[in-house]
């Protein structure tokens, strides 16, 4: 019995110090040089997107268009071109609308005006 008692305080001794090791390992990999961090952090910012200047994540400062909103903008889209399908609309800051979609099976971005008489295709490629 006393036997079973050194056996498992050792094990015990033997597991923590495994794990003091693991965590020492995993603080030294998290604390890389200065040369490895500076190409880290270029790399990091240059895929990142731009954050608003407010702060949010959402530099165009524009907001989801849900329920009849969204009826209204698709239905105004649909009667310019109704070869369009639309995926998303996002209301700009200054009551315009982006309407996210497809025609035809390639990717297309429409703007459309406050009053939702103009509507335009945006021809800048979407990234």
């Amino acid at each position: 019995m006393a036997n079973n008692r050194i056996l498992t305080g050792v094990a015990a001794l033997v597991a923590t110090a495994g794990l003091i090791g693991t965590g020492a390992a995993l603080s030294n990999a998290a604390t890389t040089s200065p040369t490895t961090n500076s190409t880290t952090s270029s790399t990091t910012s240059s895929t990142t997107t731009a954050a608003a200047p407010n702060g949010s994540a959402n530099p165009n400062n524009d907001t989801a268009v849900t329920g009849s909103a969204l009826a209204k903008v698709t239905a105004a889209v649909k009667a310019k071109d109704s070869a369009v399908t639309v995926s998303s609309v996002r209301m700009d800051p200054d009551g315009s609308y982006d309407v996210f979609g497809t025609k035809a099976g390639a990717n297309v971005m429409l703007e459309v005006s406050k009053d939702l008489a103009t509507i335009t295709q945006n021809t800048r490629p979407q990234g």
